[in-house]
């Protein structure tokens, strides 16, 4: 008998990061959504980094069984997951707006699950947000694993399908999921689904919903967020979402990673374990999927490798993606059409989920190898060991010998050879030498290669100052320019003639009259200015 509720071993509760656990809250609580309704808690079944999920029942007057039709989703109110989800469901999930969808697509039903109801709940002084949706049964992801890490291929032709389905109505409503992978499709599940081939799975899990619509209804375009790069589930990540944006291309690349790990049982960037762990780089595991998806034949050799060919199905739709644009709105019917042709056959009850029935036709085993006959190997020993192999010193034609010249040798110029051999190959962190002057220079080239000339051989001169009016007259003086020039030569002209006849005598002109011998005249200057007396 399997054991109650109770008895379960408990699993240890680890927040995500930057989020906080909420406090278990007791079965039997009420909660009052947005709208008023009121519903009532069961026990727990469901624990994950961001909050718990409970079952529920709208009536809340009767006990809460196992047949519970509905869950409920808490977490903290400062918790940001499920308030994008909130959000999601109330402007895209409603029943009414599924249904009307459906109808003009002429399907049945599609795997999105609808809006119950939503709101907030204080429990001991802590506020809490809450989510309510139906209730469905196992998710894919305990099933692959339950089944051996392999899905029947049957059963992911009608998965993709559906999920096909949902991610096209969800890509209308302007969402893209984001965080497609095993553990967020649900199956509606129970003994007539199964034995009627009618069950359904569900698209679940809205924490990372991106609008890459504006409210305009304009794509938004492909820009790098280094905030959200990296963002969902590692192993599934898309290249758009590596940069930190999403896309309905986005959506469907990680979709094709789940159908390939469905099928093969491990994807090429996954370790030995069948895990990518957080100790992983996401830079290299980007760069993986960049090399594999512009490279789809090593690609599918990798998943496939004990297979002569892929599934016809998968590569194709991978090729698909690889050739589709960012804005790109995609073919959703010619994707399906390459699953469906597999999932409509007779007697295509998935093995994995029949009771009786526990093969699985998608299983590739390792094959033997069959190694080539090998002679008995024997210990090396040398060829012609004994034979003693000497040079022959003798040349096998005579040399000639040849006179020598002198001349022959100085009309090679053996000092030009020398200096040759002793320059020093050029240093490669040494600058290139200068290119040597143009074969055909200009009149201006000359002047200043003379210049140069001049100034390494110290002959350079500089040019002596204008002495004369001619001199200062240039081209570019205009006629005022030459009678302020000429008008300033004759002030310094009378200044200078001042001078001369300065009747005060300083140092260096007395010293100069002593050395002429004009005693007499220095004597009168002399005698001149005392009579004047001191300046004033």
């Amino acid at each position: 008998m399997a054991p109650r509720r109770g008895e379960e071993i408990s699993v240890k509760r680890v927040a995500a990061l930057g989020c906080k656990l909420p406090d278990q809250l007791p079965a039997g609580e009420i909660l009052t959504d947005i709208t008023q309704n009121k519903w009532k808690l069961g026990h727990a079944i469901g624990y994950g980094g961001f909050g718990d999920i409970y079952l529920a029942s709208n009536d809340i007057n009767a006990p809460i069984g196992q047949d519970a039709k509905y869950v409920i989703k808490i977490e903290p109110h400062n918790n940001g997951p499920l308030f994008v989800e909130m959000n999601f469901y109330i402007r895209a999930a409603r029943k009414h707006m599924i249904d009307t969808w459906c109808k003009s697509q002429g399907k049945r039903r599609i795997g999105v699950p609808t809006y119950e109801g939503s709101g907030s709940h204080i429990y001991r002084g802590q506020k809490y947000r809450f989510l309510v949706i139906p209730r469905y049964g196992i998710d894919i992801g305990k099933l692959f694993i339950s089944n051996g890490r392999k899905l029947p291929i049957k059963l992911v032709n009608r998965l993709a399908v559906q999920m096909l389905d949902a991610l096209e109505y969800i890509h209308s409503q302007g969402y893209a999921h984001a965080d497609v992978k095993g553990s967020n499709i649900l199956l509606s599940l129970s003994a007539e689904d199964i034995t009627t081939k009618k069950f359904q799975a569900y698209l679940v899990d809205y924490g990372l919903a991106y609008r890459f619509r504006t409210s305009a209804g304009v794509h938004k375009p492909f820009v790098h967020d280094e905030r959200r790069a990296h963002e969902g589930t590692l192993e599934f990540t898309s290249r758009d979402a590596h940069h930190g944006t999403h896309s309905r291309r986005g959506d469907l690349e990680t979709l094709g990673y789940n159908i390939l790990q469905w099928l093969c049982g491990k994807l090429p960037w996954e370790k030995e374990d069948n895990s990518v762990t957080s100790a992983m780089d996401p830079e290299e595991v980007h760069a993986q999927k960049e090399i594999l998806l512009s490279n789809l034949s090593l690609f599918m050799h990798k998943c496939f490798p004990y297979k002569k060919e892929p599934p016809a199905a998968i590569m194709e739709y991978m090729k698909y993606i690889t050739e589709l644009g960012f804005e790109t709105k995609p073919n959703y019917s010619y994707l399906r059409s390459l699953f469906q042709s597999g999932s409509r056959q007779k007697n295509d009850v998935p093995t994995c989920l029949h009771p009786l029935r526990e093969s699985n036709e998608n299983i590739s085993y390792p094959m033997s190898f069959k190694r080539p006959y090998l002679r008995e190997r024997k210990p090396c020993r040398p060829v012609n060991g004994e034979i003693r192999i000497t040079r022959n010193t003798q040349p096998k034609y005579p040399v000639e010998r040849k006179e020598f010249c002198w001349e022959a040798v100085l009309a090679l110029h053996p000092d030009k050879l020398a200096k040759i051999s002793l320059q020093t190959p050029p240093s490669p962190l040494t600058p290139p030498p200068s290119p040597p002057p143009p074969s055909l220079p200009t009149y201006a080239m000359l002047s200043v290669i003379q210049r140069m000339k001049e100034k390494q051989s110290g002959a350079f001169r500089h040019k002596p100052l204008p002495k004369t009016l001619e001199d200062l007259k240039t081209k570019w003086m205009t006629p005022a320019m030459e009678q302020i020039v000429q008008l300033k030569k004759k002030n310094s002209l009378t200044t200078l003639s001042l001078a001369k006849v300065s009747p005060r005598v300083t140092r260096s002109r007395g010293a100069q009259l002593k050395r002429l011998g004009n005693k007499k005249s220095y004597k009168q200057i002399q005698s001149n200015k005392r009579k004047k007396g001191p300046s004033t």
